[in-house]
């Protein structure tokens, strides 16, 4: 077993200055790495020297080594290269066969390895700005020696002093973590707990850290550490990954970020309630992924622009009663009702807002009456079904309020995936002549659903349910004065191509069948209904794409 005692490692003193390499001739010629007139033709170019060193730090790491070895400028600025990166690559195991089949000896040359780069970088003294240790994936037994030894405390005590902007360490994560949480009833503990007192001590406090992502350990900072909060004050990125973290520690973190913008939390499952404080009044950016025990989201950010959520249904989902933002995004992967929750509480809190992107996969619910109006919404974009779960049945009529809620709307995108699926057999077939239509047009109509501004509305996943037909005549009666384009596409999007390959996205002979009646109910019950000076576009799948199927013109 690998073993390194915690004070066997120290910086090393600052390196002298390497001799010429004698020849056999007597003379003295650089080292055999370095390419004869390199360093000369470098020196010849009329550049000034804060120019070369500014090149040379925007390098990769593994490049910029290169450099320094066949430069003396370069070795020079390598000695205050500002990056710090331990990783598979950077060591050069990547792309490396092992000759050695021994664990501990494997080991043993991945931490020398390490050791010998930290080391060549230690002998200068300019401060390390970004320390990136990614160990995510070594071998447990390499990683597990690492931290035993003291050797990890060790590397990020002598890089993390005042001054340093970016700290990312990434361990691997526990291999029995499933089967521990099955019987336990709870994840595997982690081998290492990130030292919060690195941040803080009695002479030096650093204030300069932008962001901090952490991965497979412990995180605890708590109220007792009353030093940290002025560490955190300049802090604009927190990305958490499997992190052994609780509600009240996170609580206390998020109130001293009070400059945040971006907060990632994944599969930290020690979360039960998430509650970010209105003093964040920057966080523009929330994802959170797959945190088992999660069940509360409460967020009073005024700024918050973005928000990802995948994961388990929750109890509490509220956005605060007072969004200053003016863009908003909720992606919503396992929480279905989404719309629901828009159409009910945000138009009351976010006055202001003027484009809102809706995207959820499961949502049970029909859109809500809306009684308040979102005064200032210009575009809507509504995403259904964006993975194979779907909800058989769904009004899409019910959608209608949600349009008829924004006076001021000029762009109206709705996306369904999988549109074949959103509806039981009973609800497919011919709509009644528009009858039901207009019934429902009317009593819109006579509640003020009038849309004058409404310019262009895109219908991607366009199928034959009787609701979805009914929902697109409602639009061209709401805005039939200022309607310009309709776009009614039977794929999955005309607009959103696989980039690799420039093809559509696949269709099931199912969905191509269904394409063709979805394209016949358009030219039956909807064409006839639009207006001269609207520019109507119905798009069956690509001829190119989808082979086999023919559509009439």
């Amino acid at each position: 077993m690998i073993q390194r005692d915690l004070c066997s490692w120290r910086p090393p003193p600052p390196r002298r200055r390497r001799q010429p390499y004698p020849r056999a001739n007597g003379r003295s010629d650089p080292p055999s790495c370095s390419q004869p007139g390199a360093d000369t033709t470098i020196t010849n170019m009329q550049l000034p020297e804060d120019i070369w060193q500014h090149i040379h730090s925007r390098m990769p790491m593994r490049d910029a080594a290169r450099a320094a070895c066949v430069s003396h400028r370069f070795l020079r600025f390598w000695r205050g290269y500002p990056t710090v990166t331990i990783d598979q690559e950077t060591l050069g195991l990547s792309s490396q066969r092992f000759w050695i089949t021994s664990e501990d000896e494997r080991g043993e040359y991945i931490l020398t390895k390490a050791q010998k780069v930290l080391e060549s970088r230690l002998s200068g003294s300019t401060i390390v700005q970004s320390l990136k240790l990614d160990l995510s994936t070594f071998r447990k037994a390499i990683v597990s020696a690492t931290v035993a030894g003291g050797l990890l405390d060790c590397w990020l005590r002598a890089f993390v002093k005042p001054g340093i902007v970016d700290i990312t360490v990434l361990l691997p994560k526990c291999e029995d973590d499933d089967d521990c949480y099955y019987y336990y009833g709870h994840d595997c503990l982690p081998e290492y707990t990130f030292p919060c007192s690195l941040l803080s001590d009695d002479e030096d406090k650093i204030t300069s850290l932008q962001s901090l992502s952490l991965s497979s350990c412990g995180f605890h900072p708590t109220e007792g550490m009353t030093t940290l909060l002025g560490c955190w004050k300049s802090m604009s990125t927190v990305c958490l990954h499997r992190v052994a973290i609780t509600d009240e520690e996170l609580g206390f973190f998020l109130a001293g970020c009070l400059v945040l913008e971006r907060l990632d939390l994944s599969f930290c499952n020690s979360i039960g309630a998430l509650k970010i404080p209105s003093a964040l009044r920057r966080l523009r950016s929330l994802r959170v992924r797959s945190c088992r025990m999660l069940r509360t989201i409460e967020s009073g950010a005024p700024m918050l622009a973005t928000v990802w959520y995948d994961g388990w249904p929750l109890l509490r989902f509220w956005l605060g009663g007072a969004l200053e933002t003016t863009h908003l995004e909720v992606h919503a992967t396992r929480m279905g009702d989404v719309i629901q929750y828009a159409g009910s509480k945000l138009p009351s809190a976010a006055l202001n807002l003027e484009t809102l992107v809706l995207s959820t996969v499961y949502e049970r619910l029909k859109a809500p009456v809306m009684h308040d109006k979102f005064q200032q919404l210009k575009h809507l974009v509504i995403c259904l079904g964006q993975s194979t779960m779907f909800c058989a049945g769904y009004d899409f009529l019910s959608l209608a309020s949600f349009v008829d809620a924004c006076p001021a709307l000029e762009t109206f995108i709705l996306r369904i995936a999988y549109g074949i699926r959103w509806y039981n057999d009973q609800n497919r077939g011919n709509p009644d002549d528009g009858a039901s239509c207009r019934g429902r047009e009317a009593s819109k109509l006579r509640n003020g659903g009038i849309v004058g501004n409404l310019r262009k509305v895109t219908i991607t996943g366009f199928c034959s349910a009787n609701s979805l037909v009914e929902l697109t005549c409602h639009i061209l009666v709401i805005a039939a004065l200022s309607l310009e384009h309709l776009t009614l596409d039977t794929s999955p999007g005309y607009d959103r191509k696989c980039s690799s390959y420039d093809r559509c996205r696949k269709m099931s002979t199912e969905a191509l069948r269904e394409a063709e009646t979805a394209l016949a109910a358009a030219r039956k019950y909807v064409e006839p209904k639009v207006p001269d000076s609207v520019n109507l576009m119905v798009l069956g799948p690509c001829g190119r794409c989808h082979l086999g199927m023919e559509y009439g013109s």
